[in-house]
């Protein structure tokens, strides 16, 4: 008896110890003051339309900054919108609800409901959204206010429900392989489909890549549907869901998955105008990920984001919104971050609204990282920003440094606070760039300031590391005679200084290498649309101590600027002609910096299932392919930093595309072209449309505006620069349209404004009607009202560099 006695205690014991040892080897050496990052808790809002359940709105904690939140459209019929509210855990006592203009400055119409219930009628006033508005609606909690936001219209004329209809049915189509149902007849199948990869189908894929080949997709869960756009000409819609496949490697791969529509109904037919479809595997490291080649990512963009040590044993990546490292020496898969949740349930926890950025890598294989946009869950549930976390390999814990919130929607948070972030783990200091200040934040003590103020674009560079910075101390581009290089790992700088009467010009980095340009002030001079440039007569290549390596003479031109890639930096160059710079061939030049190559590449491969695949590969191999998955816990002792700038970023243009804001452009003409190429829409600062696709009318002249023709006429003969007249025209609205076609900017000219035409040599033109073949305008020469082929003026204006100006009303 006494034997088995302890017979079952040393059991006991071994038991106990194996409990405790699973515990570590699966927390790391984390202790108890850790934490899961916490459910979803605040209420879900979405609105019936015509049967369909459409624009669930995100909730936020705080008011947000009204002309930045376009994230859907939702349809008002009759004055009354039908409202659905799933408030969980939370008590909503009751619900206000206010209709603003798109720029957020004026309050339309304000209403309150005492009483909050699961479905709710909003009525508005009659008239109020016959133009598109921004409808923000207020839980009144147990806990506190939540805030909604969407922007609202009334579709008269749009076929909203024929459009939702046939959306719906070539979704369900194409996810069944359903034959003769109308999808493969409104496919446009050519060289521009690639049909290689699941992770992107469009309307130029074939119909088999369209309808997902053999991988038989079933959708698991819940499917959100948002109208990203409505109106006459058109109706934009995105779906997001996730799908079940046939695997490889496993029995059954999950996907994420964005669906864009884009569809119009004329003369009662249906058009499919664009789709575009991207899906991605959500990895899963407690399944077969590894094979003797690497690490195995499935059916992913071919431009994954991720980092390896120096040592070449440990890789970061992010995949379907969630970041990842494998340790092959430890044998260890760590999911480090993902606001999924676990049982994966919760569509709130899917909202993908957010954007993981891997800043950095130690040697050992420690990572710090960025979670920047709308934060899902957590301590910071409801609140837009960035957030800096801290990744201890050894530990097996994240640590949250700092959070910086925005009242910006998430798309734009994303784009002004991914500019520059750069956290020094060496010192805990956290370097972020907003609006033209560089901020220096002490994470330890809790404590920011600037280091430089007033920067504008072109007066500072960032290495791409983000360890380097430079930055003019002058206050303008032109007049600036020395820069700042400053290394953020240790805080060492050093100058490069400019002779008097010059200014030193920063352009960018090559790994550790400073570029830099010198220019003459006395060379000072315009483009022909009157901005200014400062023309540089040398560039100059700087190691990181300060000795010059390279110099660049541009001969007899100038150059203007660079764009640096993979070591090559490409000089733009300009001739000067009276002080007027026009662009003119591009020259090249290395640096000698030579380019680490690392043991860990990203790699695609081919199988007959799931086409083109990703793969870490380590050029050694791999041995175990059965590592163990470890799930870090959150450090909760240590306070983050909390800075709340007071300088907001300077905004820019947004385009707005395939479902999603695809950047933020500083020129308009830009921002015009990439709408273009995604047939999508252009956003001003202040929320106005700026430029859209197709929306216009196809034969168009302004008229009654002869005095203003003349106005501009006569200002164009004294030679007083376009961009200068558009901007006293529009209260500096003025837009540089550089780079668009005629039929570009035709949108600008039916809003009634005209467009000014820049010659070099030759007298402008400007814009005033189109058809559908041909382009009005007045020659500032003689004031003849003239029309010419719109592909006659583009081959015109393409010799003169495209250069237009325009303004907005």
């Amino acid at each position: 008896m006494k034997k088995k006695l302890t017979h079952v205690g040393t059991l006991a014991v071994i038991f106990i110890l194996a409990v405790f040892y699973f515990e570590y080897m699966t927390s790391k050496g984390n202790d108890n003051m850790m934490a899961d990052i916490g459910n979803a808790t605040l209420p879900r809002v979405y609105f019936s339309v015509e049967g369909y359940r459409l624009n669930p709105m995100n909730g936020y904690t705080r008011e947000m900054d009204i002309s930045s939140m376009r994230d859907s459209i939702t349809p008002v019929t009759n004055n009354q919108l039908s409202m659905n509210m799933e408030a969980e855990d939370r008590k909503v006592s009751s619900v206000d609800y206010t209709v603003y203009s798109l720029d957020g400055e004026t309050v339309l119409y304000e209403n309150k409901l005492s009483s909050a219930s699961e479905q709710m009628t909003l009525t508005f006033k009659e008239g109020i959204l016959a133009q598109e508005r921004v409808l923000a609606v207020t839980l009144h909690s147990n806990t506190g206010d939540i805030y909604y936001y969407t922007r609202v219209v009334t579709p008269t004329e749009f076929n909203l429900t024929s459009c939702l209809d046939y959306v719906y049915n070539f979704h369900e189509n194409v996810l069944g392989k359903k034959e003769n149902t109308g999808v493969g007849a409104a496919l446009e199948p050519n060289d521009e489909g690639d049909n290689s990869t699941f992770s992107h189908a469009t309307i130029h894929s074939s119909y088999n890549h369209v309808t997902w080949g053999e991988l038989e997709p079933q959708v698991t869960g819940e499917e959100r549907w948002k109208i990203i756009e409505t109106n006459a000409a058109y109706t934009s819609v995105l779906l997001e869901y996730e799908v079940s496949c046939k695997g490889e490697e496993n029995e059954t791969d999950l996907y994420t998955v964005k669906e864009f529509f884009r569809v119009r109904m004329a003369e009662g037919v249906m058009y499919l105008l664009n789709y575009d479809r991207r899906a991605e595997q959500i990895f899963d490291g407690s399944r077969q990920v590894l094979n003797e080649k690497g690490l195995l990512l499935g059916v992913t963009s071919a431009d994954v984001p991720y980092m390896v040590n120096s040592e070449g044993n440990v890789a970061a990546f992010v995949q379907a919104n969630e970041l990842w490292s494998y340790n092959r020496d430890a044998d260890e898969i760590s999911l480090v971050f993902s606001f999924r949740d676990v049982e994966n349930t919760d569509v709130r926890s899917k909202v993908s609204d957010h954007n993981i950025q891997i800043l950095s890598m130690d040697n050992q294989g420690s990572t710090t990282f960025a979670v920047s946009g709308y934060m899902n869950r957590g301590a910071h549930e409801g609140q837009v920003g960035i957030d800096i976390y801290y990744y201890d390999i050894e530990t097996n814990s994240i640590e949250e440094k700092a959070f910086i919130p925005s009242n910006k929607s998430a798309a734009i948070a994303e784009e002004e606070f991914g500019r520059f972030t750069y956290y020094s783990e060496k010192r805990d200091y956290l370097y972020m760039l907003v609006g033209g200040t560089l901020y220096e934040v002490d994470v330890d003590k809790n404590w920011d300031e600037p280091i430089v103020s007033d920067l504008r674009e072109g007066q500072y560079a960032i290495s791409e590391s983000g360890r380097w910075v430079a930055y003019q101390t002058g206050d303008s581009l032109e007049t600036s005679a020395q820069v700042i290089v400053k290394d953020l790992d240790t805080d060492e700088e050093y100058k490069v200084e400019a002779v008097e009467g010059e200014s030193v010009i920063p352009l960018g980095f090559v790994g550790d290498d400073f570029v830099s340009g010198r220019a003459k002030q006395s060379e000072a001079g315009k483009t022909l649309s009157g901005e200014k440039v400062a023309p540089m007569y040398i560039i100059e290549i700087r190691n990181a101590e300060n000795k010059l390596i390279k110099s660049y003479d541009p001969g007899g031109y100038r150059a203007t600027g660079a764009e640096i890639d993979n070591g090559m930096i490409t000089i733009n160059r300009a001739v000067n002609q009276d002080g007027i710079y026009s662009g003119t061939n591009a020259d090249y030049i290395t640096s000698s910096e030579e380019r680490e190559e690392s043991n860990i590449t990203l790699e695609s491969y081919v199988t007959d299932l799931k086409k083109m695949q990703m793969r870490l590969t380590f050029i050694d191999g791999i041995k175990d392919k059965n590592a163990k998955l470890l799930k870090p816990k959150q450090v909760l002792h240590d306070n983050p930093a909390l800075p709340e700038f007071e300088e907001e970023a300077e905004r820019g243009y947004c385009v707005y595309g395939l479902g999603e804001m695809l950047g933020l452009y500083k020129e308009a003409g830009t921002a015009i072209q990439e709408a273009d190429r995604v047939s999508g829409v252009v956003i001003a600062p202040n929320g106005q449309y700026v430029w859209e696709r197709g929306n216009r009318n196809l034969i168009y002249q302004i008229t009654g505006q002869d005095e203003l023709f003349a106005y501009i006429q006569e200002q164009l003969q004294a030679g007083t620069a376009p961009l200068d007249i558009v901007n006293q025209l529009s209260e500096d609205k003025g837009m540089e349209l550089t780079g668009c076609s005629v039929d570009q900017i035709a949108y600008l000219i039916n809003k009634g404004t005209p467009v000014i035409s820049v010659r070099s040599g030759e007298p402008p033109l400007i814009l005033t009607g189109y058809d559908e073949h041909s382009v009005i305008y007045i020659n500032v020469a003689d004031g003849q009202i003239l029309s010419m082929p719109k592909n006659q003026m583009d081959q015109i204006m393409l010799q003169e560099g495209n250069e237009y100006i325009g303004y907005l009303l």
